[in-house]
């Protein structure tokens, strides 16, 4: 072989490997991806693979920032290094790691658990990470309804608990706002649950319907109820009548 034949070759090696080098990307979402409170995750994760790939040789890793939530490598799991918080609620699909899927299934997601994940994957070509966002969401409950009368008028509470932050609105008839004589209260429990606590007080004698209006822009979430009151002012006594409806 001559040493233009040689240098031909040796240019031609380069450039596939250069080439094989560039398409070596790791993929992931790139919108946010959103879990349901207890529910299981799957976080995407892809690479290529060729003929001469070797599923001894492959490393994937989790992590949430620096926390270590998978290892896979020598063809198997090691989970030495694993966060305790993730221990019995991650997995890879092993079958299908050799199709270039490093996808992380996530079991009973918590609040704890939202961030960015980054996703490595180390192959002959090389390492690649790519990052993804998690957020989590829980739907509120239906609401529980307390109401207590004096002969000024009345006081309605409702309480419900979900995540994340809601909009809150309580409506007349007509559509609009009541908001001068409401109070809304939030508050964060130890998981991080947001409990919703939501007064209206009516003055004088009361007879209309309101609508209690609570969205979880998250879960597209909408909770409707409405509070029909009517009251009589014979000798100074009021009636209040309850009616719930159902979520429109």
């Amino acid at each position: 072989m001559n040493w233009k034949s040689c240098l031909t070759f040796v240019v031609s090696f380069l450039v596939f490997k250069l080439s094989h080098l560039t398409e070596f990307e790791t993929t992931v979402p790139s919108e946010t991806q959103l879990a349901i409170l207890g529910q299981h995750i799957v976080l995407d994760c892809s690479f290529p693979v060729d003929k001469q790939w070797d599923r001894t040789r492959c490393q994937i890793e989790w992590k949430l920032d620096k926390v270590v939530v998978h290892s896979f490598y020598y063809g198997q799991d090691h989970l030495n290094d694993q966060n305790s918080r993730y221990v019995n609620r991650t997995s890879l699909y092993h079958s299908d790691i050799q199709k270039g899927n490093a996808s992380l299934r996530l079991e009973h997601a918590t609040l704890g658990d939202e961030g960015n994940y980054t996703c490595t994957v180390h192959t002959e070509m090389g390492p690649k990470r790519t990052s993804v966002s998690l957020k989590l969401a829980a739907y509120y409950a239906e609401p529980r309804l307390k109401f207590s009368t004096s002969a000024c008028g009345v006081e309605l509470l409702l309480t419900t608990e979900g995540y994340p932050r809601p909009s809150v609105q309580w409506l007349t008839v007509s559509g609009e706002d009541v908001g001068d004589d409401t109070v809304t209260h939030l508050s964060q429990d130890t998981q991080g649950l947001y409990t919703v606590s939501s007064t209206v007080s009516l003055q004088g004698a009361v007879n209309k319907t309101l609508t209690f209006v609570l969205k979880n822009e998250a879960l597209g979430q909408e909770i409707r109820r409405n509070i029909t009151l009517l009251s009589g002012n014979l000798k100074r006594t009021r009636k209040y009548i309850y009616t719930a409806v159902h979520l429109l």
